[in-house]
């Protein structure tokens, strides 16, 4: 684990060649979607305000107005290289989270990317006030974090951490940017 600045984005651009498909869950803007070398790319945000976006930095992608969980029930088992779910997974709650890691492990091929803040408090919960992300109106009622992640509980859904670094929240709040993934054996 190291104490640098952390970009989870840059660990989606190295996994995905030109070769790879990618599905990109809770994509928000697609700021993980900008500079991709592969051109099979599915973004998946329940605000199309955010979807609209996604086309400015990823035009090859196919966008999809869905919830995480719903979208995964739809797709054939290793039917996609890799999944990032970057900033997503405690926008759900704890239930909902659980059953999408389950889904994203049936659904890919080789490897799953979450990063996630883990909080202060014991469960990892981080608060998240409404705050017009990106400047977009409109969706804030989906930017509100619902779960906390922690290391030891990441750890034992399969995933390895590959990044842990320490921060302050837009709130004052101290976190730990947690960088994972899980790969297919």
């Amino acid at each position: 684990m190291e104490d640098s600045a952390i970009n989870p984005y840059n660990y989606v651009k190295e996994a995905t060649d030109p070769d790879k498909s990618l599905l990109s869950l809770c994509c928000g803007i697609g700021l993980e979607l900008s500079y991709l070398q592969t051109q099979d790319v599915t973004a998946v945000d329940l605000a199309p305000q955010y979807l609209a976006e996604v086309k400015n930095r990823c035009p090859q992608a196919k966008t999809v107005e869905s919830g995480a969980l719903e979208y995964l029930k739809t797709q054939k088992a290793k039917s996609v290289d890799v999944i990032s779910i970057i900033d997503g997974i405690e926008h759900m709650d704890k239930k909902t989270g659980i059953k999408v890691i389950k889904e994203m492990k049936r659904v890919a091929k080789e490897k799953i990317l979450l990063f996630t803040p883990q909080g202060p408090s014991e469960d990892g919960y981080l608060r998240n006030e409404p705050h017009n992300a990106w400047g977009i109106e409109g969706a804030d009622h989906l930017q509100q974090h619902q779960s906390g992640w922690t290391i030891d509980e990441l750890k034992d859904h399969g995933f390895t951490i590959l990044l842990a670094v320490s921060d302050t929240s837009q709130h004052g709040e101290p976190y730990t940017a947690v960088m994972c993934e899980w790969n297919r054996v």
